[in-house]
């Protein structure tokens, strides 16, 4: 095989399952027995606006998992790189379970809501120390 053939494979490849995963998501979007299941909420905010955070970060692992695949195909990858790629997406991860973790939501009322029904939770906020207040 050619070296110019095998590219175009490496390439047709990347694409044909590029377009499979794609087309996986969108029917178990559209699958009624998967209320739960949204493609959309990766890169959306609650409330159905575009969030910027979630698109790099999908975008980031997109490109990441394409030259993990041409390094693999071309032979060229390397235990640096592999480290490179769980450790960004774990270090992520742990830092926004860190962020959820020490900042916890304001004192009210939080309200959900879903196409099948609305959900009201009451958080409580910090105890303060019960005495004079400081002056």
């Amino acid at each position: 095989m050619t070296e110019e053939l095998r590219e175009l494979a490496i390439r047709a490849l990347i694409v044909c399952v590029s377009v499979t995963w794609l087309v996986i998501l969108w029917r178990a979007d559209k699958n009624p027995e998967l209320p739960n299941f949204s493609f959309r909420a990766l890169i959306s905010t609650r409330d159905g606006y575009p969030d910027r955070v979630a698109i790099m970060e999908l975008g980031s692992w997109i490109a990441f998992t394409v030259v993990l695949v041409v390094l693999t195909l071309r032979d060229r990858l390397t235990e640096w790189f592999c480290g490179i790629y769980v450790f960004a997406f774990v270090v992520r991860g742990a830092h926004a379970a860190y962020l959820k973790a020490t900042n916890p939501p304001e004192p009210g009322k939080i309200t959900t809501t879903m196409a099948s029904s609305t959900r009201t939770q009451t958080v409580e906020g910090p105890k303060l120390p019960e005495g004079p207040a400081p002056s």
